[in-house]
């Protein structure tokens, strides 16, 4: 082996030196350094960090301009109180009144003082969750004040320019990583030390974001020491959403959420501290249920409104202010002649009054009682629910019954188990609502001659039929899964001696076509069955054979040389009687019931459309039903059943002869 000059030697070491340089320039360009504020400003940092209200103030600048009001002090006492010692807070508060501000005030406080060291933010989705972590980024990262109080975190944070490879690569002055992470859903404190060696309180302290039904089980970090942290503080910032809100069972779902999975987030022997600001969307929502201190006394609830106390001339001197004010801005004029009557009158419209928060007023109105009548007016029925906390159900007000989930939820008879018939059964009904991209929803329903119901099953057949495949495969498919769920129900520990089928839409030819042939191929009679709006239903016509029922008729059309024949019935009319049902107590007449088991989600769906409306115009009777969020699926077979059944002879006079009517009855057109 050839030996090295002495050139090749000095020009080796040369490489090796520069590959050092440069390796610890690029090391250098990582470090970070602080610099600790003098020791007034620790001082009067220990003086704020004390008083979590003096705090907010000195470093949220203009967010609280206006002084606090009592509201404001209760709710950060108890703030104040979850941070330092731990417990549970909900507080619901009117829109406006700053309770988002100070939760996010809330968390940077928690994070910076070290006060609570894992935070997880939850909403009701994972990006309304973001908006507190980006909050709490850009107070760290731009907030002069607080660069000054405790730049032992921001001046770490602003060196990562916002960037997560920056922050993964930042070491600190003795060379070891600084610990930051800063990315868009988990922000990370840095873990240094002062000159005098000693660490923060903030060290290490952790931010998250999630949404309420995202994953959030077993939540936990390894720290660099290879202690395992856990969440100990929890912000559920508006867990619902209108939606979710309209929907007992999704209430139920959240409330069950909040209830197992966060409140075990901090593992088996430590309790968490959680913080919920909410607004009462509608009576028995996830806000209502979590303020109730009988139903949940662990949360301390504390429900804030607007007006405590409204003023005695309400119903007469603010109701001509109205008159006025509507009168003016339709015109486009503003409300300035509204103003100019309140001042004319304000003591009289003052006197009686008390608003929660004096100093809420509005550019170009003189009170805060001003300012909460105008909002009034110009929110309408919303008013109650964002700025009082005491939503008013409208729907239920003009309703002609109010039927709930819990109310059919009672209705079960707890001598009968699933498949079990009552004594007085005397006709047994499948009924199947299709929807071809999600899946047959069937009830199977016993009926008693006074058109009491019983129903003995209920379930879905999955199915998803692509939107964008051709008519024959459509067709194809559909026919497939009938027969199918035709020998599941055929199978069942009850058969059905009459099996309606949603036949509405594209899937009618198809669907009368699998009755023609139903008992060949499954054993079943079935009845395809297409139900009409009030407005769309006409017992008559050239395609109706035999004699009209009660609400429901025959058709028959010839095509393709085939014959078509179904039932059409007025959904509207079967679909109030369905729902009535549930309104009788168990063993009166007409009632209905379930067996033995949790009901949630069927009831909620026969309940998803609320009739709010209904009269006789120009002889004809009309029905106004409005859809709430989420499926109604069960709640349409059940109509569907309820219009078969009378069809075939059981109606809501009980049983009646179906023989006799104003046309003859072909039996030949019935055959199938």
């Amino acid at each position: 082996m050839k030996r090295l000059s002495d050139s090749d030697m000095a020009q080796a070491a040369a490489s090796i030196k520069h590959a050092k340089l440069v390796e610890t320039s690029r090391k250098l360009a990582r470090i970070v350094r602080h610099v600790d504020p003098g020791p007034d400003v620790i001082a009067e940092r220990i003086r704020l960090e004390s008083d979590i209200s003096a705090w907010m103030l000195r470093f949220g600048g203009e967010a609280f301009d206006r002084p606090w009001s009592d509201d404001h002090k209760r709710v950060l006492k108890k703030l104040e109180t979850a941070i330092m010692d731990g417990g549970m807070f909900a507080m619901a508060m009117p829109r406006g009144q700053g309770k988002s501000t100070i939760v996010k005030w809330a968390v940077l406080y928690a994070l910076l003082t070290g006060r609570r060291k894992y935070v997880v933010v939850i909403a009701a989705t994972a990006e309304l969750s973001q908006a507190i972590i980006d909050f709490c980024r850009q107070q760290i990262t731009e907030s002069d004040l607080l660069h000054g109080f405790y730049p032992h975190v921001t001046t770490y944070a602003r060196a990562t320019d916002g960037k997560a490879i920056k922050a993964k690569y930042q070491l600190r002055a003795d060379g070891k990583t600084s610990g930051i992470q800063w990315s868009k859903t988990t922000l990370i404190l840095p873990e240094v030390v002062s000159a005098k060696r000693e660490s923060y309180p903030s060290n290490g302290a952790i931010l998250e974001g999630h949404g309420l039904t995202g994953a959030i089980r077993g939540k936990w970090k390894d720290t660099k020491t290879g202690k395992v942290m856990r969440p100990d503080f929890a912000i559920l910032d508006d867990p619902q959403d209108r939606s979710s809100a309209e929907s007992p069972t999704q209430s139920d779902m959240r409330e069950r959420i909040i209830t197992g999975d966060v409140l075990g987030l901090a593992g088996p022997r430590k309790r968490i501290a959680a913080v919920m600001p909410c607004t009462i969307i509608r009576k028995g929502d996830l806000a209502d249920r979590m303020l109730d201190h009988k139903a949940h006394p662990e949360w301390q609830g504390e429900t804030c409104c607007l007006v405590l106390k409204w003023p005695e001339a309400q119903e007469a001197l603010w109701r001509e202010y109205e008159k006025i004010y509507r009168e003016e801005t339709s015109e486009g004029r503003g409300f300035g002649a509204a103003t100019e009557y309140y001042k004319a009158h304000r003591k009289a419209m003052d006197k009686g009054a008390v608003l929660s928060w004096e100093h809420r007023i509005r550019d170009g109105e003189i009170s805060a009682l001003q300012t909460a009548e105008n909002m009034m007016i110009e929110m309408g029925a919303q008013f109650w629910a964002e700025m009082q906390n005491d939503p008013k159900d409208e729907l239920n007000e003009i309703a002609p019954y109010n039927l709930t989930p819990s109310i059919i939820m009672s209705r079960t008879d707890k001598k009968r188990k699933a498949w079990e018939l009552p004594t007085w059964s005397t006709r047994v009904i499948a009924s199947t609502d299709i929807n071809p991209s999600y899946a047959m929803t069937s009830s199977l329903v016993s009926f008693g001659d006074d058109q009491s119901a019983a129903v003995a099953w209920y379930g879905l057949h999955k199915m998803s039929i692509p939107d964008d495949v051709s008519t024959v495969e459509f067709g194809r498919q559909l026919f497939e899964r009938l027969v199918a769920h035709g020998k599941e129900l055929a199978s069942g520990k009850v058969k059905p001696e009459a099996w309606g089928i949603d036949a509405g839409g594209a899937q009618f030819d198809t669907v009368t076509r699998f009755c023609a042939e139903s008992g060949r191929l499954c054993g079943l009679t079935a009845y395809a069955c297409t139900g009409r709006g009030a407005k769309n239903y006409r017992p008559w016509g050239k395609t109706m054979v035999g004699n009209p029922r009660e609400q429901c008729h025959e058709c028959m059309v010839k095509k393709d040389g085939r014959k078509l024949v179904w039932v059409a019935w007025n959904a509207d009319y079967w679909k109030e009687v369905a729902q009535r049902a549930w309104l009788g107590e168990i063993g009166s007449p007409g009632c209905a019931s379930l067996y033995v088991g949790h009901h949630e989600e069927f009831a909620t769906q026969v309940c998803a459309d609320k009739l709010i409306g209904k009269g006789e115009v120009g002889g004809e009777m009309f029905w106004n039903f409005h859809k709430l969020p989420g499926k109604n699926n069960f709640g349409d077979a059940m109509a569907q059943a309820y219009a078969l059944c009378a069809f075939l002879g059981i109606g809501t006079t009980g049983k009646v002869s179906v023989g006799t009517g104003r046309k003859k009855y072909r039996a030949s057109d019935f055959k199938r």
